[in-house]
């Protein structure tokens, strides 16, 4: 049987291995929620570059297991990554 380590090795070299018009780099995103879904709309430098569908519990386990990987980040290097909101709410922020 297959780990489950060993299994997300292979999605992660799957998605790693997709044609670069399949790679997506977002600095921003708009979202929003019906009753049954999210919607996360990924922006690049202001202007839409796809759209994510989900459900919330999805998305919610996507939030924890990103805040796990960015406590773990900062754990390790001892360097605080800001939020949007730090940044722009900073002295000098344009």
């Amino acid at each position: 049987m297959t780990e489950p380590s060993e299994i997300v090795q292979a999605q992660l070299q799957a998605g790693l291995d997709l044609p670069q018009e399949k790679k997506l780099y977002f600095n921003g995103y708009t979202i929003a929620m019906t009753p049954t879904d999210i919607v996360l709309v990924l922006m690049f430098n202001n202007q839409p570059v796809a759209t994510l569908n989900t459900s919330p519990t999805i998305a919610k386990t996507l939030g924890k297991v990103l805040d796990a990987l960015i406590k773990d980040y900062e754990t390790r290097t001892g360097q605080k990554v800001l939020t949007l909101d730090e940044i722009t709410s900073s002295p000098g922020a344009t």
